[in-house]
């Protein structure tokens, strides 16, 4: 058996009224899209990361969690 992390960015969903509106979220199809793209080129990968997730899931190795925080609170 795998496992393998899904890492999503801030998705166009209706968890929370309005969000599926969000301009600043990626696209439910976009994301599928590019996850499954990424999972068929990666058969042992054991994390997924879109390229619009990077910059948050980086944000502390790279000296940038307080902007990363602070973007994801603005919305």
């Amino acid at each position: 058996m795998q496992v393998v992390e899904l890492v999503p960015p801030a998705v166009r969903t209706e968890p929370m009224p309005g969000q599926s509106l969000g301009e600043a979220f990626l696209p439910l199809e976009d994301y599928i899209n590019e996850t499954m793209s990424l999972l068929a080129s990666q058969p042992d990968a054991t994390e997924i990361l879109v390229e619009r997730v990077k910059p948050l899931r980086f944000s502390e190795v790279n000296g940038a969690y307080e902007q990363a925080i602070a973007m994801v609170n603005s919305h």
